[in-house]
């Protein structure tokens, strides 16, 4: 997908997007069912007499289709050098992000946004995003439809062909995509007490569109819920996700998942630790933990919850890298404490339920403690998630192959794409198809609705001098539509990164059904995409990424997966 400026010029990405009349391919698609196709149509007043705004409607459809329209926001400050170098878009410009829809609500509630769409000044662009969803139960064949662009008294109607295969994306995601939330709901309007009603339906509604980009939205929590009203408020938030029924008709839900229950979960304990620990852990420190854990289990127990796979989220990076050398004795020390006391605590929570595994995150390859009985985290850890460029890949699949869990969380070249907003597409989309080629069970990303309280559409970062902007955030506060032209509508608004995140996390359910129909092609395919990801690009020596950032190399190696499918 091309993240075009506001004045940017455009190039044609795929003969599947040349208009032209005569153009067999033009917006034709083999798909899959249950999978969103989406693409983005770029509208330019050529001078100042041409029509200042226009409509877009789809017709002769029967299939789900929605609208957005494309927020510019001003990127200044964005030469992403807080994370590892990485090779970002031309700045200081305008560029697209926060997608507002047309018709905008959750929990059976919608708002109209707006009908028509205003265009800028002659010369610049407007973004609009349109995304067809195939349900499981459409007709394998093609399938037709329309979509008008009205301008004063004049339509374009553009054709769009679908042929869709007979097979279909898994409804629980193969891959783990976790992304957290912040101060949660303090910019929707519901306030931040979890035991009212509107706190909870919002929560509801941000699980909702994680569930439609086929990932789950995990919450922090200050305190655990211990009394009767907190476990009671706890059940009423998050209970119809852990059995699905958040994601049925009756909450208002449609798209991928539905009925289907979220397949990785946050137990609901605060995390405690971060980037340091201080001290040795005593008793009653580790004690609270077992209590916790059997806390835990009885309300899993008692309300039927079958969740695959859950984690608590304890420890934040307290063994990163350091100035000192891993073999410096008060290092080493340091190291040994920290280790112990995750040992400790994981031996704790399994005293108290069964299958809850410390979710481990670090700036560390965690390789290099393994010939160490002191400071290994062998034997300890079950859930490993390094940054990507810690992420060593041999190591990892070791621990994978006996049984444990392996995620990555973002970094930047060459290990993983960006998660900034002056980026192509390809970046967040690599996300996905690099779990797959290294066949990782997850993904972490640290924060999702963390920028600014009072401007969150034009400083989208958690830090105002963050120059990876969009850092922090993937999805924008309705509530706060107001402050850039439209009515106000609380619920969370997607961004084009989540978009193509969750473009790669199809990219990546596509392959996995290549793969049983055809291995060796299917392996050949995606190697040739991604030669070098993780710590195996680092290890290797590269500066920039292996993979293309041409929007072509991606749509003809989705198109050879669906051939593979289609048995053609």
């Amino acid at each position: 997908m091309a993240r075009i400026t506001r004045t940017g010029s455009s190039s044609l990405e795929h003969p599947r997007y040349d208009l032209n009349d005569e153009n067999p391919h033009r917006l034709h698609w083999q798909v899959a069912k249950n999978e969103y196709i989406a693409f983005q149509l770029i509208i330019r007043r050529t001078n100042r007499h041409a029509p200042k705004f226009f409509s877009v409607q789809s017709s002769e459809s029967q299939l789900p289709i929605n609208l957005f329209q494309s927020h510019y926001i001003r990127v200044d400050n964005a030469g992403y050098t807080w994370g590892p170098q990485t090779t970002v878009l031309p700045y200081p410009d305008l560029y697209p992000d926060a997608l507002i829809p047309a018709r905008h609500g959750c929990l059976d509630r919608s708002k109209i946004l707006f009908d028509n769409i205003d265009l800028p000044r002659p010369g610049a662009n407007q973004s609009v995003w349109i995304e067809i969803y195939i349900p499981d139960n459409t007709t394998t064949g093609v399938h037709n439809a329309t979509i008008e662009i009205k301008l004063d008294s004049t339509t374009l109607q553009l054709p769009i062909m679908f042929d869709v295969i007979n097979a279909r994306l898994p409804h629980e995601p193969s891959i783990d995509a976790v992304a957290e939330l912040y101060r949660t709901y303090q910019l929707e309007g519901v306030g931040t007490q979890r035991s009212s009603p509107q706190w909870q339906d919002m929560a509801q509604c941000y699980q909702q569109l994680a569930h439609q980009h086929r990932m789950v939205f995990m919450e922090r929590f200050p305190n655990a819920p211990q009394s009767k009203a907190d476990w009671q408020s706890y059940r009423q938030a998050f209970g119809p996700a852990l059995t699905g029924e958040l994601f049925t008709a009756d909450f208002g839900y449609s798209g991928t998942g539905y009925g289907t229950p979220v397949g990785v979960w946050r137990t609901p304990w605060p995390q405690q630790y971060d980037i340091e620990i201080t001290e040795t852990l005593d008793e009653s420190a580790i004690v609270q933990w077992t209590t916790l854990a059997k806390s835990w289990q009885a309300q899993i127990d008692k309300n039927g919850w079958d969740i695959p796979h859950q984690f608590a989220y304890v420890f934040d990076e307290v063994d990163g890298p350091s100035h000192q050398s891993e073999q410096d004795p008060d290092r080493r020390a340091y190291i040994t404490r920290a280790h112990e006391n995750m040992r400790k605590v994981q031996t704790a929570i399994d005293q108290g339920a069964d299958g809850i595994d410390l979710l481990w995150t670090s700036h560390s390859d965690p390789s290099i403690w393994q010939t160490d009985d002191q400071t290994t985290l062998e034997g300890t850890i079950r859930l490993w998630s390094p940054n990507a460029h810690a992420a060593n890949v041999e190591f990892l699949s070791n621990r994978m192959a006996m049984g444990e869990r392996a995620w990555f969380y973002h970094s930047g070249h060459p290990a993983v794409g960006g998660h900034s907003i002056n980026l192509p597409g390809s970046d967040m989309r690599s996300w996905g198809v690099i779990g797959a080629r290294y066949s990782f069970n997850g993904q972490l990303m640290w924060a999702a609705n963390l920028g600014s309280d009072r401007w969150p559409f034009s400083q989208p970062s958690y830090k105002p001098d963050d120059d990876r902007v969009g850092n922090g955030v993937l999805v924008y506060p309705g509530n706060q539509l107001e402050k850039i032209g439209f009515p106000t509508a609380p619920g969370p608004l997607p961004s084009m990164r989540l978009k193509t995140w969750r473009r790669g996390l199809q990219d990546a359910e596509l392959f996995f059904l290549a793969m049983k129909r055809d291995p060796e092609k299917s392996q050949a395919l995606i190697r040739e995409l991604i030669p070098l990801a993780l710590g195996e690009a680092v290890a290797a020596g590269a500066a920039e990424p292996t993979w293309s950032d041409d929007a072509r190399a991606w749509i003809e190696w989705r198109d050879e997966l669906l051939t593979i499918l289609a048995g053609s």
